[in-house]
């Protein structure tokens, strides 16, 4: 660039001076050479915050030539925007563009000094050139060191200084052939972009007014301990919270009642007699019946004489065992069978809400069931029963008990707090590993009963231990004069940590029918 042309740009800065100059009776001082050019205001420090564009875009690429100086106040109307090829970056944005007409200088501009935190005004948005009709190519970035620290209108925008232009300058109306106005202004750099608020949200429903179905554990107040008399005796004017331990018991009350997508078969297996296997399939056959509201049966499918009709409850005097039911299957397998006519071959147990179908005690009977009687049998009690527990006998080379583990959804270990119980309950273990059962092993849920008042801490250390890390879990039936008696189990005589006990026992239980039922759905759809 020439020097004439330097003259020419300061020219309207110098004759700005020259008139202040002589409104002071000085005349013009001319500045040294090399030095910053004069402020555009009069009475402040000559530092320039004039800001100079270091670059002038063109569509071929950065020109040599340096764009013109902005126009200073009072310069004539003649002045000329750039060309329309030519692109002047604005000052206050990374982001440049060609406005499609010269801004109108706000009254009084250039009198005042900008503060160093003063914020741009956002410019109108129809100046914005659609971004598609940038030009393309190997363009280099301008470096922003090129930018002076302290210019004018360097600070970002706050976001509501991008919704509506500034006050003092009205918006100007595009030209008409400017593409149309923008839905909202550009985001400055570090500003997020406005969002388009989301739908509104869906209208009451005529199901919110009802009451939850499952509500939370801790709304009711407390009924065990003296929370509870506290609560009975006030008559509810006074309602303690549950202690923790009767939370517990109230989460396992609403795992059992968990759906299922066809019907369940739990198998208890100890090979071991006096193991406890009959008070097991009865325990937890009574929590689930009792908390699920029935549909729940008790089988004892012990391949020669089982003790479950001795162990459970029979009102009626019922002389009927399973092989009367064997003997009458062809009618149950019918598609017109009833559950009604079910009533003759199993025994009610009252509030346990349970079913009992038993095995043969008969003394001259040398009949066995075998693998084809138990699968016609269990596929008869799927379709009138949702969980079927079966209590097995001690022969694990009997084809019923084979049929019976074949079944079996979940299978449940029990033991006594002796040594050679659990030894055997271990080796049952074992006995499912090496017969391709890995998952019903690993799935499995030890129960340890307590035969007897008292218990060596060690060897119940041990069992602990021990099944803890064969099975997935372990819990302990504490020890019950009502079931030391050996006769038949009441529910309701049960002691209430016992009750409570099986109850934990159903929920684990049912836990882990759920995973089985969530990885092995059935084959068939109509069966769900």
């Amino acid at each position: 660039m020439s020097n004439s042309d330097s003259q020419d740009e300061a020219a309207p800065n110098r004759a700005w001076q020259d008139s202040g100059d002589a409104a002071n009776g000085s005349g013009p001082e001319q500045p040294p050479a090399g030095a910053e050019p004069a402020p555009s205001w009069l009475g402040y420090p000559a530092e320039s915050t004039e800001y100079t564009v270091p670059h002038t875009y063109t569509a071929s690429g950065y020109a040599d030539d340096e764009p013109p100086a902005r126009p200073a106040p009072g310069t004539p109307a003649e002045f000329e925007p750039p060309p329309p090829g030519q692109y002047v970056a604005p000052p206050r944005y990374e982001t440049p563009s060609a406005p499609s007409a010269p801004a109108e200088m706000p009254a009084g501009a250039g009198l005042v000094p900008p503060r160093s935190d003063a914020l741009p005004p956002a410019p109108p948005t129809g100046h914005y050139p659609d971004p598609q009709t940038r030009p393309t190519g190997d363009v280099p970035s301008v470096p922003p060191s090129h930018y002076p620290e302290q210019a004018p209108n360097h600070h970002p925008a706050p976001p509501y200084a991008q919704s509506q232009p500034p006050q003092s300058q009205p918006p100007q109306n595009p030209a008409p052939h400017s593409p149309p106005p923008q839905s909202a202004a550009p985001t400055a750099p570090g500003q997020a972009p406005w969002q388009q608020p989301g739908p509104p949200a869906e209208p009451p429903k005529p199901e919110d007014l009802l009451v939850p179905d499952r509500p939370s554990i801790t709304d009711a107040p407390a009924a065990w301990g003296w929370r509870g008399r506290v609560n009975r005796i006030s008559a509810g004017a006074i309602k303690p919270k549950a202690k923790p331990a009767e939370l517990v018991h109230r989460q396992a009350v609403l795992d059992i009642q968990h759906g299922f997508s066809r019907p369940m078969t739990v198998v208890v297996i100890q090979p071991k007699g006096g193991a406890g296997k009959t008070p097991t399939t009865i325990g937890l056959a009574a929590a689930l019946g009792a908390h699920r509201g029935g549909y729940v049966v008790g089988w004892d499918d012990n391949e020669t004489r089982g003790t479950l009709a001795v162990r459970t409850v029979n009102r009626d005097s019922q002389r009927t065992t399973v092989w009367d039911f064997l003997g009458s299957l062809t009618s149950f397998e019918r598609h017109d069978a009833r559950v009604g006519d079910l009533s003759y071959y199993v025994r009610s147990q009252g509030e346990a809400y349970f079913d009992a179908l038993v095995s043969d005690d008969h003394p001259g009977n040398m009949a066995q069931i075998g693998e084809e009687e138990f699968r016609r049998i269990h596929n008869v009690l799927q379709r009138f029963y949702r969980i079927i527990v079966i209590d097995t006998g001690n022969n694990v080379r009997s084809p019923n008990w084979q049929a019976a583990v074949n079944a079996a959804d979940v299978v449940v270990i029990p033991s006594t707090y002796q040594r050679d119980v659990g030894y055997s309950g271990s080796w049952v273990l074992d006995h499912l590993l090496q017969t391709g059962r890995e998952e019903l092993a690993q799935h499995a849920v030890t129960v340890l009963t307590a035969a007897d008042p008292t218990i060596d801490p060690k060897v119940r250390r041990e069992l602990l231990r021990h099944f803890g890390a064969r099975t997935q879990d372990v819990v302990e039936i504490p020890f019950d004069e009502h079931i030391a008696t050996g006769g038949p189990i009441h529910w309701a005589s049960l002691s209430e940590d016992t009750r409570r006990a099986w109850t934990r026992l159903g929920a684990l239980v049912v836990g882990a029918l759920v995973r089985r039922d969530q990885t092995h759905p059935p084959a068939d759809p109509r069966d769900r």
